[in-house]
């Protein structure tokens, strides 16, 4: 099928993250859109000629108001699909379906409707039950991950449907097919993932890095604790968002001031003055501080300069050191991350979680 997504503004409104949650979700149901259309609601007549356009070159149109009653725009509508065709609520929100066009009218907040009215309706509309599988790695080069997904896309032959989004190094990739695909041509295709990612690759389900970790150190039966500097809480707030966290986290300290790191981890004044903070000595000291509590098995540490700007030491910005212990030892991990500050502490928060992910796997 063939699908089009008009968003409708007010006029004096400006596209947000939001405006694009619902177009996001039919993306991730497998069903993409050939055009995008941004048109503001004082535009009547510019309104009814892309729909009127639309509906006679594409199958589905997904209409999506934003700061305007859907039930204005229905009416906006009226002669394009005729009223008797619409299936709905008194609101506005609701299908137009005439024979194969169909027109999905929803306020940009109705993510509910899209879930439980919209989605099913069109998978009903092309007979085909649509699955999902989810894969996800942290850290792997951009490139070669553009090859994999060019390689599955040829394996794939059109049966198949790609949605690819990298962010803060995380790869997520997104595989949508029908009932009828065969699961050898799925297995396949994830193998290509599986070998192609190698140890980057965490998760073969839409489960995110935090969870991923959480579910392990419950299989495993272990407690984990955070000692953060420049990463600011991240890691600690990520691992405590997941639901049943408290059976594995035991605490979280965020050492920001080279005296807390004293006092609170341990980390030697000789260490501090004569390499800094911002060094892999400092980073073992901190992770092994919390080991030696006693209180956790494992441990994740950060220490780095998130910028904008360089502090006295004149290290580079984005330089970080994360360090992850365990009991026998602890292993200690330099990176040089790009970008703005909150893309140089989210990336780092990522491969914390992911390193200690990694690590936990061995024990």
């Amino acid at each position: 099928m063939r699908n089009a997504c008009i968003i409708i503004k007010t006029e004096k409104s400006v596209l947000s993250k939001s405006d694009f949650t619902i177009p996001d979700y039919f993306t991730a149901s497998g069903y993409f859109f050939e055009e995008l259309r941004v048109l503001f609601f004082a535009e009547e007549t510019k309104l009814k000629a892309s729909v009127t356009q639309l509906k006679a070159e594409v199958d589905n149109i997904l209409l999506i108001t934003c700061g305007v009653a859907a039930s204005t725009i229905k009416n906006a509508l009226s002669g394009i699909f005729s009223e008797a065709s619409f299936q709905g609520n008194v609101s506005g929100t609701g299908v137009f379906a005439e024979e194969n066009k169909a027109l999905l009218l929803l306020e940009s907040t109705d993510i509910k409707y899209a879930k439980e009215v919209c989605v099913p309706f069109l998978q009903r509309k092309s007979g085909v039950r649509l699955a999902k599988t989810v894969v996800r790695s942290v850290g792997a080069n951009g490139s070669r991950v553009a090859g994999l997904l060019a390689q599955a896309e040829r394996l794939a032959q059109g049966k198949i449907a790609f949605s690819h989004t990298r962010k803060y190094d995380e790869d997520i990739i997104e595989i949508v097919y029908g009932e009828s695909v065969s699961k050898f041509l799925i297995d396949d295709i994830l193998r290509v993932f599986a070998d192609g990612l190698g140890d980057t690759l965490y998760a073969l389900e839409d489960i995110s890095l935090a969870e991923q970790l959480v579910a392990l150190l419950k299989l495993r039966g272990r407690k984990i604790s955070v000692a953060e500097s420049f990463t600011g809480g991240g890691i600690a707030k990520r691992i405590t968002a997941v639901s049943g966290a408290s059976a594995v986290y035991f605490e979280g300290l965020n050492t920001y001031n080279e005296i807390s790191k004293m006092k609170r981890l341990g980390v030697s004044e000789y260490t501090l003055k004569t390499v800094g903070a911002v060094s892999d000595q400092t980073a073992y000291e901190m992770a092994a501080g919390l080991i030696a509590t006693g209180d956790c098995d494992i441990s994740i540490a950060t220490t780095g300069l998130a910028g904008p700007n360089t502090d006295r030491s004149m290290l580079p910005v984005g330089l970080c050191y994360i360090a992850v212990g365990v009991k026998e030892r602890v292993f200690v991990y330099r990176y040089k991350f790009d970008g703005t500050r909150e893309d140089i502490t989210e990336t780092a928060i990522n491969y914390a979680l992911y390193l200690a992910y990694k690590q936990l796997k061995n024990m």
